[in-house]
């Protein structure tokens, strides 16, 4: 793995406005991919990780969402400065991504194969027969059983765990540097989840693509990452290897999404919660945007917005009041 980023997102900023005012979903977010790693976005629902993503593909319409600040940086360029024409060659062929729900993103009137060629054939000049090859392996290496009778059918058909695995083979299909996964096991049962998440990790040893995965699951992100960047309420909060973020966290917010996991209780205790609610994006609160949940808060927290502190190893935590404490 080398250590030059394949992509690097730097200080984003994506504000929608809305009747209510400016939502600033996105306010100042900033993260790095290498090639060959996965890279988990960590947070609650709403916190800015999934329209993070969709802007480094374009994929907002604007308005309402205006990219207000920042940059994305792949392989050296600037994709927020392409023009339409140039980005849609990046999509699909050097990044792609596989979307929450499978059945909401395959169009239901059109056969799996005839999607996947689709993707094939919009970026690459291959004739029919070579398509059908491709996607005949395709469909074998993402475990689709009898891949000649599936190429046939139509969405509906499949179970949903199959759906995915033809989304993850269109994702694939042009063998792209970066895979960006948007919480591709909500919508699938527990066993089917864990199928899903050893197949992105055997096609990652086997093509070396870089995942960025979106989840609100710190169970998942235990077993597939390499990094991890924590957002809350627009922002990164905490970021560090999978060892540091689950044996030190760094920040209130990543301690509460920790203890609130069902493997930190005994059997018959109540699970912990983060006190209080995720502030609405249009009406922030000063200083730092955790400091009403939070059990370190100090009269500072409600007015200084807080700097990423250096733990040490490349761990850095948007917390000066816990830093203090450990430097102590």
């Amino acid at each position: 793995m080398t250590s030059d980023p394949l992509l690097i997102v730097n200080d984003l900023k994506v504000y929608f406005d809305t009747e209510q005012g400016v939502s600033k979903a996105v306010d100042g977010v900033s993260y790095m991919v290498r090639p060959g790693e996965t890279v988990c976005l960590v947070g609650e629902s709403g916190c800015g990780k999934t329209v993070s993503a969709l802007s480094i593909l374009g994929l907002l319409p604007q308005p309402p969402a205006q990219i207000a600040g920042g940059e994305v940086l792949f392989k050296g360029r600037n994709l927020l400065e392409l023009a339409e024409e140039d980005l849609q060659s990046v999509r699909g062929r050097e990044i792609s991504m596989v979307f929450q729900e499978p059945m909401t993103s395959l169009n239901p009137v059109f056969t799996i194969g005839y999607q996947i060629e689709e993707v094939i054939t919009n970026h690459e000049g291959v004739s029919h027969k070579e398509a059908e090859i491709r996607i005949l392996k395709l469909l074998q290496d993402v475990g689709i059983p009898s891949p000649k009778e599936r190429i046939h059918d139509y969405p509906h058909s499949l179970s949903g765990g199959q759906r995915q695995r033809v989304m993850i083979a269109m994702a694939l299909a042009c063998s792209p540097d970066l895979v960006i996964a948007d919480e591709p096991t909500t919508a699938l049962d527990v066993t089917i989840q864990a199928q899903i998440l050893n197949l992105f990790r055997e096609l990652q040893e086997k093509r070396g693509m870089a995942i960025l995965q979106i989840t609100h699951d710190l169970s998942v992100v235990a077993g597939i990452a390499d990094r991890i960047y924590v957002m809350y309420a627009g922002i990164v909060v905490e970021e560090g290897s999978v060892w540091q973020i689950f044996r030190d966290p760094s920040h209130p917010y990543t301690m509460g999404l920790l203890e609130s996991l069902p493997g930190r209780r005994e059997k018959g205790q109540e699970l912990a919660t983060i006190p209080g609610t995720v502030p609405d994006p249009t009406m922030k609160p000063s200083g730092c945007p955790f400091h009403p949940r939070c059990s370190y808060f100090q009269e500072s927290c409600r007015d200084q917005f807080p700097p990423m502190c250096n733990f040490g190893d490349d761990h850095l935590a948007r917390c000066p009041v816990i830093h203090a404490e450990r430097i102590a």
